[in-house]
């Protein structure tokens, strides 16, 4: 009894010990299910050897790797984003389906050997007529068929198998052996769904297309018989029905099709007929030239629709077909200012719509402008100070800000008749415009009475300027001046030297540049950028090496089509010594001070920029703006110019 005891204790005890191995061997298992579900991992790997990769995944997935001799080369594998550890295993099977490489589980242990001696190994093994989760893992499938015959599906399929694969038939069981990667399997089931369908005296029969393309003429074939024609993705009939199927085969560029005798017999003929070879250029190529668009420009724009209409947006479930095809290639020739473009017969419609469309004449802007230089003492004389509009001789004239110095002097524009105007300037006058010697002025005396006084106000440049919609022009007025960078005494020999100088030239003057842009109801937006340099005459120490002064203005306006915008407040002060003496004695060393005066001054000068843009948008307007400039400068040959009825006539002269 007692013995009986010991030995159920004895026996409970190994029951125990089993059960906590049992366990203890599950704890890992189910530690790596854990972490493939919830741990993502980094995968960037370059040109590191494939046994270190092997490693890395044996350590990740904690599976155990046996590792043929022949399994040798380098990874690199790029992953922006972290991926799981179910995907990181996918990966692996992917660089070594690669490499050639496959895996086999065998219990516990994985080999990786060969994939061409993998197809004999224990690899995986089921029936399944209906894709899986692709992968490139290497297994063996079994499909069996209903209504295609074996033999002739292992014809069909064979050279669509990728490398590394094997495709065998049993003909007695009407079934298919497959051992391949998941990928491939899954690619060859999408087929074999397709063909192996009901259908009495259907036959199948395979059509090479030697020009047109094969994806194509399906679809085109599949209008046709739409009547009798099923889909790809398959629905069942009755096996009295005559049902069509046709199969575009990319790689081969081939049909695979699936008809009765009599309907085979049809879309073979049809097929014939339509695959025929081209001639040459037609339709394939054309030539566009361009009236007015610019060939690069353009060019670009058409380049950017395929890859947008690519993206098929989806709507009710459903791809859209895109506008053009991928394929399109289009070339600008910048001497012909043309076109070429290479595209189906199918995208020339679009292409051609789209570019009637954008190859229209562009609006231009007449742009005229005045810079003028106003010396800022003397207008101290003038007064008074814009602060309202008024009719003057039937326009409307808006003011904004003025010349005046003195809030206490008011007035309106009427007053500008006596003389009285305004100083100092310093912010702008939009409203209408009058013309002098064939430039066009705003239309207040202030620039007339400035105009009076040459020592008081001067005309640095009047540029008129023609230029397109969005376009900027430049105007450059002014003169290169030699700058010495470096120089010195160049010794050549005990004796001799040979002095040595070094110069740069920098350009001085008036640089303009303007950008118009038009809206739809003729307001014109100016992108303006000017800059004034000149060379400052007061500092003359060194004539090799001179000082330059720069005013600078980059601004961006809206003015009315035809009226003006004035710009100013840029201050330039100069400086000025005067020596005086008496002849012979102020030349005396020490004692000639005694016979010489000395006088220092400042001249202030404030600088304007008059802005007037018309726009020209047809050959009618332009031709107004031109006879409307030979009118005026007709008139300025034939008369003098009066400011005033009782001041003296001027004599006429023509601005530059």
């Amino acid at each position: 009894m007692l013995q009986d005891r010991s030995n159920a204790f004895t026996l409970k005890y190994l029951c125990l010990i089993l059960v906590v191995l049992a366990l203890a061997g599950l704890c890992p298992v189910q530690a790596a299910q854990n972490r493939s579900a919830s741990e993502y991992v980094s995968m960037d790997f370059n040109d590191v050897d494939i046994g270190v990769f092997i490693k890395f995944i044996s350590t990740l997935t904690q599976k155990n790797f046996v590792v043929d001799t022949k399994v040798k080369g380098k990874v690199t594998i790029i992953s922006p984003e972290k991926i799981s550890v179910d995907d990181a295993y996918k990966v692996f099977e992917s660089v070594l389906d690669i490499y050639g490489f496959a895996t086999v589980e065998t219990g516990s242990v994985v080999k990786i050997i060969p994939a061409v001696d993998a197809r004999g190994d224990n690899v995986d093994t089921r029936m399944a007529r209906y894709a899986e989760q692709t992968s490139d893992k290497l297994v063996t499938r079994i499909i069996p068929l209903t209504y295609a015959s074996a033999d002739e599906l292992k014809a069909l399929l064979s050279p669509m198998l990728a490398k590394g694969g094997l495709l065998l038939s049993h003909p007695d069981s009407n079934m298919l052996i497959v051992t391949a990667t998941l990928s491939s399997i899954d690619r060859l089931l999408k087929l074999i769904n397709t063909i192996d369908v009901e259908g009495v005296g259907r036959k199948i029969t395979i059509l090479p297309i030697k020009y047109a393309d094969a994806e194509k003429m399906v679809t085109n074939l599949t209008k046709i018989y739409s009547a009798q024609t099923k889909k790809i993705a398959g629905r069942r009939k009755n096996s009295n029905d005559f049902s069509v199927e046709m199969v575009a085969d990319e790689r081969t560029n081939s049909i695979i099709l699936l008809a009765s005798e009599q309907e085979s017999a049809q879309i073979t003929a049809l097929v014939t007929a339509l695959d025929k070879k081209v001639p040459k250029g037609e339709e394939k190529i054309r030539v566009y030239y361009l009236e007015h668009a610019t060939a690069e420009e353009l060019a670009a724009v058409l380049q950017e629709i395929p890859e947008k209409s690519g993206s098929n947006s989806k709507k009710d479930g459903q791809k859209q077909a895109p506008l053009l095809s991928d394929d399109i290639k289009i070339t600008a020739d910048k001497a012909t200012n043309s076109l070429v473009i290479i595209a189906d017969k199918d995208d020339y419609p679009v292409l051609e719509e789209v570019i009637k469309k954008l190859d229209v004449p562009r609006s231009m802007v007449y742009i005229e402008c005045m810079l003028m230089e106003m010396n800022a003492e003397r207008s101290l004389d003038f007064g008074m100070e814009w602060q309202a509009a008024e009719t003057v001789r039937g326009d409307s004239n808006v003011a904004f800000g003025g010349f005046g110095t003195k809030a206490s002097d008011s007035g309106d524009l009427a007053s500008a008749a006596k003389g009285v105007l305004p100083s100092g300037f310093s912010m702008g006058v939009i409203g209408k415009t009058l013309e002098i010697g064939g430039v066009t002025f705003p239309s207040f005396q202030a620039i007339l009475q400035a105009y009076k006084k040459d020592s008081d106000v001067k005309i640095l440049s009047t540029p008129q300027l023609l230029t397109t919609e969005n376009e900027e022009a430049t105007i450059t007025i002014g003169k290169n001046v030699a700058y010495q960078t470096r120089g010195g005494v160049y010794n050549d020999s005990s004796t001799d030297s040979t002095a040595y100088n070094a110069y740069e030239y920098k350009d001085v003057g008036i640089t303009l540049k303007i950008t118009p842009s038009i809206s739809q109801g003729r307001l014109v937006r100016l992108d303006f950028y000017q800059t004034i340099t000149k060379l400052d005459t007061a500092n003359t120490t060194n004539a090799d090496r001179p000082t330059t002064l720069k005013r600078e203005l980059e601004t961006t306006i809206i003015v009315e089509d035809g009226n003006t915008v004035v710009i100013g407040g840029l201050i330039d002060e100069s400086l000025s010594k005067e020596v005086g003496k008496v002849p012979c004695l102020g030349d005396i060393p020490v004692l000639g001070n005694a016979f010489k005066s000395l006088s220092s001054g400042s001249d202030r000068t404030n600088l304007f920029i008059f802005l007037t843009p018309r726009v020209v948008k047809n050959n009618l307007e332009a031709k107004q703006v031109y006879l409307e400039k030979k009118d005026k400068m007709d008139e300025l040959h034939k008369q003098e110019i009066k400011l005033y009825d009782e001041d003296a006539p001027i004599k006429s002269i023509l601005l530059n």
